[in-house]
């Protein structure tokens, strides 16, 4: 009877262990907010203009591999016909993903809002995800 009573409390430690654990603030990439901002108008601004090295100048190595400039081009005609030229960008917010931390921009694109999301490793500084989403660009794409 006595083992019984002490696995009482253990077991409702546990639940609330698991729980708290997961509620934890997200680790940040190990640039500065405004870093964080430059990088990803960069990116935007180098779509604009059609520009792939300053596209790819904050890409991990395997991250500027992966996105050919046959990939760059097609992006920029998709973001150009769906939502319009690139004109500003909102605040951040974070989320942690297994050892990345994920930020999501809201992007004012002339014709529609579009949210663009830029992954990093936690503490890292290149970026080693993008990806673009909007009600236009999810109609082009089915």
């Amino acid at each position: 009877m006595n083992k019984l009573v002490k696995l009482i409390p253990l077991s409702t430690l546990i639940p609330i262990f698991l729980v708290t654990s997961g509620c934890s603030a997200p680790k940040p990439a190990g640039l500065t907010e405004q870093q964080l901002v430059s990088v990803t108008e960069n990116i935007l601004k180098a779509i604009d203009a059609n520009n792939y090295p300053n596209f790819t100048q904050d890409f991990s190595n395997q991250m500027k591999s992966a996105f050919t400039q046959a990939q760059f081009d097609s992006l920029c005609a998709q973001l150009q016909t769906a939502s319009g030229s690139y004109v500003s960008l909102g605040s951040p917010s974070l989320a942690d993903n297994q050892g990345y931390a994920v930020y999501r921009f809201p992007a004012e694109y002339a014709k529609e809002t579009v949210y663009v999301t830029v992954t990093f490793l936690v503490g890292g500084q290149k970026v080693e995800g993008l990806w673009f989403d909007s009600l236009a660009l999810r109609k082009a794409n089915p």
